[in-house]
């Protein structure tokens, strides 16, 4: 004797259901489209304010992000995903390098001098790269400020809410533990962590 499992609800809930589902399904994918759309708008916009501004292979950038180039400086992005609500500015003379699989929302990458970010890099949300700080042998009111640059290798993994401050070199393969603060280089395929950021562990 074979006994079937009886079917749950009736039939034109199940009806609903096979409605529901592939409408869902057009729903989302409207959406990735919309979405796509707009960053490419966003894209050629900034291409066409912002002449040494490069944008290569898939690029795509979110919905309020603040992207600047200011004069003489240059920014190139290379298939990356910029998200929601990020600032990138490449300030005058200098070059903001990202070839990071993609930045994560409100996260802020600011270079006076030089930002270098490798293939392959992650960059969770909220983070803060900067190659800049005030200099403090002035009085802060004259705007004065001490830049070197920053270099961020490939295959990096950098944490939520992570600050990376100016002069740092962080080699290929390491990690920055969230909300860490890194003031010195990082060794490759080393895991730091901490304020200030210090080496918790290196891979063999």
């Amino acid at each position: 004797m074979v006994y079937e499992k009886p079917s749950t609800g009736s039939g034109a809930e199940r009806a609903s259901v096979q409605v529901r589902q592939p409408f869902s399904r057009g729903i989302r994918g409207a959406y990735r489209v919309g979405s796509m759309l707009a960053s490419n708008l966003r894209v050629a916009s900034l291409r066409l304010r912002y002449p040494s501004f490069e944008a290569r292979g898939r690029v795509r950038i979110s919905a309020g992000c603040d992207i600047q180039v200011l004069s003489g400086g240059r920014l190139i992005i290379s298939d990356c995903f910029i998200g929601r609500g990020s600032t990138v500015v490449a300030g005058v003379d200098a070059t903001v390098t990202i070839a990071a699989d993609y930045v994560g929302r409100h996260s802020t990458i600011v270079a006076r001098s030089a930002v270098v970010i490798g293939a392959g890099t992650k960059i969770a949300e909220q983070s803060v790269i900067r190659d800049a700080n005030h200099d403090h042998s002035r009085p802060l009111a004259d705007g004065l400020f001490l830049s070197a640059p920053v270099v961020i290798g490939a295959d990096v993994w950098i944490g939520s809410g992570a600050v990376v401050l100016s002069g740092v070199t962080i080699g290929d393969g390491a990690t920055v533990a969230a909300r860490a603060v890194v003031t010195r280089d990082v060794e490759p395929r080393t895991t730091v962590g901490g304020v200030p950021a210090r080496p918790l562990r290196k891979l063999s």
